[in-house]
């Protein structure tokens, strides 16, 4: 099972309270530093690799950094879905359905070779640089509404 995001990382998205309350299902009171609260949090960030390897495993150079980026925010995204999914039963009312849906239609267009995920192999990279590349956003006001 790979991974490619972080508690840490999840943190930097969401409250850490909040990220901790979607994980304990125990204490009125969640704590981040809780073993068992961690343990929760990094089973939904090995559920989202996973999830992301059957997409891209084979498909993609996973260890590209340019890719790694991409992968990450993709991961964190479907770990948040993996967390709420404890909270809400009914998926039509996890507000992070939309987004695991964009996710999973992107990733979808990748392994099919329609999508890129990472920089464009025509252009050369320079060491030490970074690039980025405007295209059409997966998501939108309305996937990531509630987020």
């Amino acid at each position: 099972m790979a991974v490619y995001t972080s508690i840490e990382d999840l943190e930097k998205r969401l409250d850490p309270q909040v990220l901790a309350g979607l994980a304990d299902d125990v204490n009125p009171l969640p704590d981040i530093d809780d073993a068992l609260t961690r343990d929760i949090i990094q089973q939904a960030i090995g559920d989202g690799g996973s999830l992301v390897d059957s997409y891209l495993m084979g498909r993609v150079d996973l260890a590209d950094p340019l890719v790694m980026a991409g992968l990450e925010r993709i991961n964190a995204t479907l770990a948040l879905y993996f967390l709420y999914r404890r909270r809400y039963v009914d998926d039509s009312l996890n507000p992070l359905s939309a987004s695991r849906e964009a996710v999973e239609s992107f990733m979808a267009e990748v392994a099919n070779g329609n999508a890129r995920l990472g920089g464009d192999p025509g252009q050369p990279q320079m060491a030490g640089w970074s690039s980025t590349q405007d295209s059409e956003g997966v998501f939108d006001q309305r996937k990531l509404s509630g987020f």
